[in-house]
């Protein structure tokens, strides 16, 4: 098993004659193109942070003097705030080309207004957007909205950057937004894009990626650790998709290759400091540090603050209406029960007048403070257009579904009208222990009306079950409007009772 380490680096001077880069990068923005109150913050929560103006103008002050300067963003550009959202992309389109971004990674979010329409967003962005490893299955090619790598001379110094998507893109989606699209393995792809590069004449080479890393307690799958330990010749991996706050990158040490990632909704920016020495031809030394986009630190650009406050207006004319009251916090959790989940699936349940409720996780995706309720915080929620599908499972098929919501996978299932317990370390599909619906226990015989979102009955975390039932509806309602529909019919939201989910 080849040795990784965590690594953490003094910035110190670069030695004489040597070139240093800055690289400024970013990952699943998710459209927080604004700044906003660290609720988080225990400190001062209305401290305000984050957003492209206080981004641009950290990278002019955090940018040393002499140094050479690259900005790039690793994917997950737009879905998860209305103004990103609503008009699919374009706000975030004309703030990359505003800021001054080096490069674009496609993630698998962009695809969520489909193929055509991450076409038309491509269309209006004058920044290089790249994808290597999305191919055409009729043609074997890339897809020609996006570039394999580019080469930017920097004071001589030539870096060449590729891209790489996550081949998990299946799980991720709908099917019909990537009909006619094949994934190329991520180390494939790579050692093919190093052998171009540096035919080029690359002397520094960056790898912009929207394929994550593995969290401690999930299933494994081939992430940027595996890339940097089985393609030699990368610098770096700028790396995105599982919204990791690497407060210390990794490095392996076969290679040498530093992995980077700063988390998610640009609340912070990643800075990598690459020392390259002329004469020995290579990069020398490398570090790596988050800094908050404190905006009482930093300010926000004039320029691009113009641009989001245009894009909060118009939104801002339906959206910011109070509509119910939270007397507590409810919070998200991808790995246990949360109280956001419990609040969304009873909410499922009472639109559609279903025995159970499935939500998936990582699907739910801000918390829902105490205090004034907007139906902007209800979009920043459930930003995605997922419609409510009701249908009728066995018992059978619902134990199914619920050892694929605690198998690790991919987070953990939130439900309602359902308890479960589960031990964590039986063998994957022999996890749950028992089950109950309605306080009575679950029978395999029995069959059971189910809500759930359309994503997830078609397939998307792993849950073929849910497509397997009977008497399925697709609503014309979104997941969205029906917490609406529940905030304004009891205004006073109220944490859930927790307990629906017990880990032995």
């Amino acid at each position: 098993m080849r040795a990784l380490a965590l690594v953490a680096f003094l910035a110190l001077p670069a030695r004489a004659g040597n070139i240093r880069i800055d690289v400024f990068h970013t990952n699943d923005i998710h459209g927080w193109m604004m700044s906003r109150a660290a609720y988080w913050n225990e400190k001062d929560p209305k401290r305000m942070i984050g957003g492209v103006p206080a981004l641009v103008n950290a990278v002019k002050k955090l940018a040393k003097p002499g140094d050479k300067v690259l900005l790039l963003d690793a994917g997950d550009w737009y879905q998860g705030t209305p103004e990103g959202s609503i008009p699919k992309g374009k706000a975030m389109a004309e703030l990359f080309n505003a800021a001054g971004f080096d490069a674009l990674e496609i993630g698998n979010h962009e695809f969520d207004i489909g193929e055509e329409g991450l076409k038309a967003l491509i269309a209006q962005i004058r920044v290089p957007v790249l994808g290597a490893n999305i191919r055409e299955v009729a043609t074997g090619k890339r897809v020609p909205y996006a570039r394999g790598h580019i080469v930017k001379d920097l004071g001589g110094v030539k870096v060449g950057i590729f891209g790489l998507l996550t081949t998990n893109m299946r799980r991720l989606t709908f099917a019909k937004n990537i009909a006619g699209l094949e994934f190329e393995d991520e180390a494939a792809a790579a050692r093919r894009e190093v052998a171009a590069l540096k035919a080029e004449g690359a002397q520094v080479i960056v790898a912009l990626t929207h394929v994550g890393l593995v969290r401690p307690g999930n299933a494994p799958f081939e992430d940027d650790v595996r890339v940097a330990g089985e393609v030699p010749g990368i610098d770096l991996i700028v790396g995105g998709h599982s919204h990791t706050f690497l407060e210390q990158p990794i490095r392996d040490e076969v290679h040498g290759t530093l992995i980077v990632q700063d988390g998610q909704y640009l609340s912070k920016v990643g800075l990598t400091t690459l020392e390259y020495d002329p004469a020995a031809g290579k990069v020398v030394s490398s570090q790596d540090s988050l800094r908050e986009l404190w905006v009482d630190e930093f300010g926000e650009d004039p320029d691009t603050l113009a641009i989001v406050r245009r894009y909060q207006q118009d939104v801002g004319k339906v959206l910011d209406v109070v509509i119910a009251t939270a007397t507590a916090t409810l919070t998200r959790d991808r790995e246990r029960e949360s109280s956001l989940g419990d609040w969304m699936t009873d909410c499922q349940r009472r639109w559609t007048k279903t025995q159970v409720g499935f939500q998936n996780g990582g699907g739910i995706r801000a918390d829902l403070p105490a205090g004034p309720v907007r139906l902007r915080q209800l979009f920043e929620i459930m930003p995605f257009d997922n419609y409510l599908v009701t249908t009728t499972l066995t018992g059978k098929q619902v134990r199914e579904v619920l050892e694929q919501g605690v198998s690790g996978r991919i987070g953990v299932l939130q439900m309602s009208g359902v308890a479960v317990r589960y031990d964590p370390k039986a063998p994957m599909d022999a996890r749950v222990r028992e089950v109950r619906v309605g306080g009575e226990p679950l029978r395999d015989d029995r069959t059971y009306s189910v809500t759930a979102e359309d994503f997830m009955v078609q397939g998307g975390d792993g849950y073929g079950a849910l497509g397997r039932g009977e008497d399925e509806a697709l609503s014309d309602t979104l997941m969205r409007d029906a917490m609406a529909w529940c905030a304004r019919t009891r205004p006073l939201i109220e944490r859930p009772a927790a307990g629906r989910i017990t880990r032995e």
